[in-house]
């Protein structure tokens, strides 16, 4: 039984070390270069807050967002979109431009 105990312990001590080094992408983006983002900010929650602008009007979505390694997925309406994650920056390409830490 104190085995099992001590099994368990290292356990849940692995799961805490290892949310304690996943990368920090939450918070809020500042966008440019993209087709219409504005801004993102990404939630506690795995809740993403894209604001954009269409067809001259601005726009805020609510969707998620996952973290695979250094790419993030933000997916909004059933689309989503890759962005890659690199020194506080959001890199989605022509399509989702660049988005900085602020």
């Amino acid at each position: 039984m104190k085995t099992r105990f001590i099994g368990l312990a290292r356990c849940a001590a692995l799961a805490f070390v290892l949310a304690g080094c996943s990368k920090g992408v939450k918070g809020s983006y500042a966008c440019s270069g993209g087709v219409f983002l504005k801004s993102i900010t990404l939630d506690s929650d795995d809740k993403a807050f894209v604001t954009g602008n269409v067809f001259g009007m601005t726009q805020q979505k609510v969707g998620t967002y996952r973290v695979n390694g250094d790419d993030i997925i933000i997916t909004v309406d059933g689309s989503s979109t890759q962005f890659t994650y690199k020194d506080k920056t959001l890199d989605g390409g022509e399509l989702g431009g660049r988005c900085t830490a602020q």
